[in-house]
């Protein structure tokens, strides 16, 4: 079975979680209560699958399994959308001939690729889940929590927490998507986020195969370059400024001051945006300017805070950073239809 997969990813702080889902349980839905999963991610030792931008698992519940591959996608301001294609397993093993052949690159081996492949990291996790009704859509929103693990020997052994909502379009409009996102926004502790499982699997799994001290994280943040090229179309420069500050973000987040320089010239970039689209502002940004004008303000004191890393946290899953971007995402949305 094949599909479209269509989903926003919010990360959550634990302490927000009681409060968003009672917001869920106000909607019209179905719940399914807490179920555990676990998923084993494969991979070959040259990392053939990441490099063709796909991932490849094999899930397990009660009892049941399936194999899931996701191609090559894309991630729209936080909108994930990638093909992905399960097949229901009677027995925990892969078998790669049971995928459509049109999904693999030209002259692919498939036993060849199959005999290279080995378990790469698993997670291990409990999942809540809702069916909620909401404009004219039907989404599906889950409540993940639980670990990723990569590693084969307890020395080796490392681990990052799973703590997030996803919300998936089932049918209807992604635009009700960001809506309803803009709805559980209200509370504290959320944020976009744009790291699948697998992705996180692979940085734990490449932190494990460093076996020289990691480079000074100053490096390792791309810099914000001082100036856009505004003559581009509008879809192009809300990509990037979307795709930018996401990248600043994670790095404030990780601790690197650059991060948060480089935010406050992306937020001055929207500002200046919206100046220049002033007389053809769609309805989805009209808080955008109050939104932005709170922002910098929060963000141009930041430093003065002695714990920067609490700052940053406070900053970045608070609810006027992510209503903020979501009214990006949505202008980006209605540019792109």
């Amino acid at each position: 079975m094949s599909s479209i997969e269509i989903e926003l990813k919010l990360s959550v702080k634990p302490d927000a979680i009681s409060a968003v889902r009672q917001q869920l349980f106000q909607f019209p839905h179905d719940y399914t209560s807490p179920q555990h999963l676990t998923n084993i991610y494969y991979e070959t030792p040259d990392n053939q699958l990441r490099r063709w931008d796909m991932g490849l698992r094999i899930r397990g519940f009660d009892g049941h399994y399936e194999m899931t591959i996701k191609t090559a996608g894309k991630v729209v301001g936080g909108l994930h959308q990638r093909p992905e294609f399960n097949v229901p397993l009677h027995r925990p093993e892969l078998d790669l001939a049971q995928f459509p052949s049109h999904i693999w690159p030209e002259n692919t081996s498939l036993s060849h690729l199959q005999a290279q492949l080995n378990a790469l990291f698993s997670t291990d996790f409990s999942r809540e889940k809702w069916l909620v009704s909401y404009g004219q859509s039907e989404i599906e929103v889950v409540l993940d929590q639980g670990m990723i693990f990569a590693g084969d020997s307890r020395a080796e052994k490392q681990a990052t927490p799973i703590c997030e909502f996803e919300l998936e379009l089932i049918n209807g409009n992604v635009t009700d998507v960001l809506s309803l996102a803009n709805k559980l926004a209200s509370h504290n502790g959320l944020r976009l986020a744009n790291k699948s499982k697998a992705a996180r699997g692979y940085a734990l799994v490449q932190a494990l195969s460093q076996a020289s001290p990691q480079i000074s994280p100053q490096t390792s943040l791309p810099n914000v370059a001082e100036k856009l090229d505004w003559q581009q179309p509008l879809l192009v420069l809300l990509s990037e400024i979307l795709a930018q500050w996401q990248t600043q973000e994670e790095g404030w987040l990780a601790g690197l001051a650059a991060g948060k320089t480089g935010l406050m010239q992306i937020l001055l970039w929207v500002e200046e945006l919206l100046e220049k689209q002033a007389a053809r502002l769609p309805e989805e940004v009209e808080r955008l300017p109050d939104l932005l004008s709170e922002l910098r303000n929060k963000l141009s004191v930041a430093n003065a805070d002695e714990d920067r890393e609490t700052k940053a946290e406070e900053l970045c899953y608070s609810t006027s950073w992510l209503q903020c971007k979501l009214a990006l995402t949505q202008w980006l949305l209605v540019q792109s239809l």
